[in-house]
C-alpha cells in the first residue's frame, strides 16, 4: 500500500496485495492518520488481488467520513477479489 498527496487536498492510496480482517487495519490507519485532512481520498485497487467484507467496511467507514473514489480495475474478476 502506498499514500501519496496530490495538488488540491487530493490523496491516492494505492492498494496492492490481499485485503482481509488481517491486514485491512493498516489501511484504514494510514487514511486515518496520513490522509486525515484529504479533500478528496482515491483508491487505487489496480493491484489489489483479494478483498473480504473487511475491506468493504472500511470502504464504507471512509466514505462515510470524507469523498471517497474507487479507481483502477481489480486485477482478478471482482467475484475473485470478494470470494
Amino acid at each position: 500500500m502506498t499514500l501519496r498527496p496530490e495538488p488540491d487536498g487530493v490523496w491516492v492510496v494505492g492498494c496492492t496485495g490481499e485485503f482481509d480482517l488481517d491486514t485491512t487495519g493498516k489501511l484504514a490507519d494510514a487514511c486515518d492518520r496520513d490522509a486525515a485532512d484529504a479533500r478528496l481520498l482515491v483508491l487505487d485497487v489496480t493491484g489489489a488481488t483479494f478483498a473480504d467484507s473487511s475491506f468493504l467496511n472500511v470502504l464504507i467507514r471512509l466514505n462515510n467520513s470524507r469523498s471517497l473514489v474507487l479507481a483502477g480495475r481489480c486485477r482478478t474478476s471482482w467475484s475473485g477479489c470478494w470470494r
